[in-house]
């Protein structure tokens, strides 16, 4: 108000007018908040689920095709790693199965 323009300033008049507008409002947006507080129940606490789901089983998987070493022998599998991703082609969904297999030859 100090630093106003001269034709921004306003009486004292003014300043008691809205005041009352405001504690109206103020009385209104209270007795509000009651009659909805009355009104709600208590809200359970919803269990979080988790982020990613399984994929569903039903679409193809694709593995590695070849599991035999240089020396010929068929190779034991020692670990994996597996990582699955759905993968859409226009007309059908598939899932991607990523497997980063640890092999060990049978010889060595």
């Amino acid at each position: 108000m100090k630093f106003a323009a001269q034709s921004e300033r306003f009486s004292p008049e003014q300043k008691s007018l809205l005041e009352d507008e405001i504690e109206a409002d103020m009385a209104a947006v209270a007795s509000e908040i009651a009659a909805l507080a009355q009104t709600q129940t208590p809200a359970t606490p919803e269990k979080k689920q988790a982020k990613r789901l399984h994929l569903p089983a039903h679409p193809p998987r694709h593995e590695p095709a070849s599991t035999t070493c240089a020396c010929g022998c068929q190779m034991k599998r020692v670990g994996e790693d597996v990582a699955e991703k759905l993968d859409y082609v226009p007309g059908a969904f598939s899932v991607e199965r990523h497997i980063r297999s640890k092999w060990a030859c049978a010889q060595y």
